[in-house]
């Protein structure tokens, strides 16, 4: 079907709308030319076409000194741009890093900007053909090749990290906002994220899909076990890489951000014992994929990015490696305004290991009263309902009216099981994964629960932290089963007599949210359930936090 079909409310126009304000967040721009020593080099510039063997041609622009290179050639370095955008979202900061004695190249992946070819969903296509840039790159004759390097965010995180782990050369990397997991994580514990639909949405005047891609978005509106079984079965070809993570030889500088609406860093975290090559990491926050625009630690960032770019193309000894491995940041009251929303303030530590010292897996247990408590509950079920008063909504309509509005409403009702802690006796620290262990039973074929985790001032103010979705999309009604499942990997300082809360609902949205707005994180189910949720030392229903300084009440 097309994308446009006007059977289809969402409208071309509504698209540009949506790519304006959604990619707003999803730019990531490497702005830190300015930390570089400026040798004031007059750049040549050359734009050009590479023609792959399947015919598709990248538009690529390059950028050098006009001045003899150095003993070897000058170092290298490749950028690429985020998903929907072109080689011209990095042109200027790669202008700017050749005045500073290096070659540069930017390039239109291929079914975005002027390159031809159909985008394959960042998959190993766009992998090949970053390769072949790689080559050509190396092939100048005015080129180190032993010092070619590659950075980008998003789109242009993941290519060049998934080259490196099908076994392409680099001297080093920089992966913003990147996941080995892409598929995994649009599609986390069979709950379908809402940006995989929009990103699923672009009209051809931003992204050309290649047949298969450009059937998903329908498989995922149509909403049918059908659609389903389609989708789980091609999303994950040629996406998925976490299983060649060992085999990369190239150092990588990764960053990714805890409120990442697209990926989960929860992905990013389960490489690190598994790279044999030198890393360093940040988890944080940065203008990109939804996550506050904190603007203290988009400077650090691009500062430490920078470094790793000078150490490994640079050869200038700047002591990253000596610097601890980890750089996490955590979100912390108070909020505050900034230029785009009301934000999280930020903590950072540092550390040489993760998970961090001092994380202790803790266990709350959902206890009568609305309580959360440290300890198994004796005996206790709650009931969750999944209640669709009218059946003729479907994903399309659910879709079109942002899930809001008196006519939404009238046909879905948004249910909510609040439990909260005792008040904190002390300040602790979040660092991890959250996992939920859940017995349950569904008197339908599928059931799904989202768990929100927030923290609750004393004076009433409450925002969300992170949460964790699962749906069952395959459950046999009134058959008790049990699940683990993973949620949102996350860092957040909980304040002294703060409280821990935690919202279990059939629709994970929230009021005011900056990026996703009234739309929930992941789709809901559109089927009549109750879904009943199983307390008891036999059948122990619990969310388990990673904390620092946890004290049990």
């Amino acid at each position: 079907m097309n994308m446009l079909n006007p059977a289809i409310r969402i409208t071309k126009s509504q698209l540009k709308i949506l790519f304006l304000l959604f990619f707003a967040f999803l730019i990531f721009n490497f702005n830190s030319c300015f930390l570089f020593k400026d040798e004031g080099y007059a750049i040549k510039t050359t734009a050009f076409f590479i023609t792959l063997e399947d015919g598709t041609k990248l538009d690529c622009t390059k950028f050098y000194p006009e001045a003899a290179p150095p003993p070897g050639g000058w170092s290298a370095l490749i950028y690429c741009h985020g998903f929907g955008h072109s080689k011209l979202e990095d042109s200027k900061n790669a202008e700017a890093f050749a005045k500073k004695g290096y070659y540069t190249l930017v390039y239109s992946m291929r079914g975005q900007g002027l390159s031809t070819g159909l985008s394959n969903l960042i998959s190993i296509t766009e992998a090949n053909d970053f390769t072949k840039v790689i080559e050509y790159v190396k092939k100048e004759p005015f080129i180190n090749p032993e010092r070619v390097g590659a950075i980008g965010g998003s789109q242009g995180g993941t290519v060049p990290f998934m080259a490196v782990c099908n076994g392409l050369d680099l001297r080093c990397i920089v992966s913003n906002m990147s996941t080995p997991e892409l598929s995994t994580t649009w599609i986390e514990n069979n709950s379908i994220k809402m940006t995989l639909l929009w990103s699923l949405s672009y009209d051809n005047t931003i992204v050309r899909y290649d047949p298969t891609v450009a059937r998903m978005r329908d498989w995922i509106l149509e909403d049918t076990p059908e659609k389903w079984d389609s989708l789980i079965f091609y999303l994950p070809q040629g996406r998925d890489f976490i299983n060649k993570v060992s085999k990369s030889k190239t150092p990588i500088f990764v960053s990714t951000v805890w409120q990442d609406k697209f990926f989960n860093s929860y992905g990013m975290l389960k490489t690190i014992d598994l790279l044999n090559v030198p890393y360093r990491m940040y988890f944080g926050t940065l203008d990109a994929h939804g996550a506050d625009p904190y603007k203290p630690q988009i400077t650090y960032n691009d500062t430490i990015s920078a470094q790793w770019i000078e150490y490994w193309l640079g050869n200038i000894q700047n002591g990253c490696l000596d610097s601890s491995k980890f750089v996490c940041v955590s979100s912390t009251y108070p909020r505050e305004a900034g230029e785009k929303q009301v934000m999280w303030n930020w903590q950072p530590f540092y550390s040489n290991t993760w998970p961090p010292d001092g994380v202790e897996k803790v266990k709350f247990y959902f206890d009568t009263g609305n309580k959360l408590s440290n300890t198994p509950v004796d005996s206790n079920t709650i009931i969750l309902h999944n209640e669709i008063k009218d059946t003729s909504l479907n994903m399309l309509e659910a879709v079109n009216r942002e899930f809001t509005g008196d006519i939404f409403n009238s046909k879905f009702t948004k249910s909510e099981l609040i439990f909260e802690t005792a008040p904190l006796k002390q300040p602790c620290r979040l660092a991890g994964t959250p996992f939920v262990k859940l017995f349950y039973e569904s008197d339908t074929v599928i059931a799904q629960f989202n768990f929100q985790v927030w923290e609750v001032k004393p004076s009433g103010e409450a925002n969300i932290v992170t949460r964790a979705n699962y749906t069952d999309r395959s459950t046999e009604p009134n058959v008790i089963r049990e699940v683990l499942f993973n949620g949102i990997s996350s860092s957040h300082v909980f304040g002294q007599n703060s409280r821990i809360r935690i919202i279990i609902t059939n629709l994970d949205n929230i009021t005011d949210d900056p990026f996703l707005r009234t739309n929930p994180h992941v789709l809901p189910s559109m089927v009549n359930a109750k879904n009943i949720i199983y307390n008891s030392k036999t059948k122990p229903t619990y969310i388990e936090l990673p904390l620092i300084n946890y004290v049990r009440n």
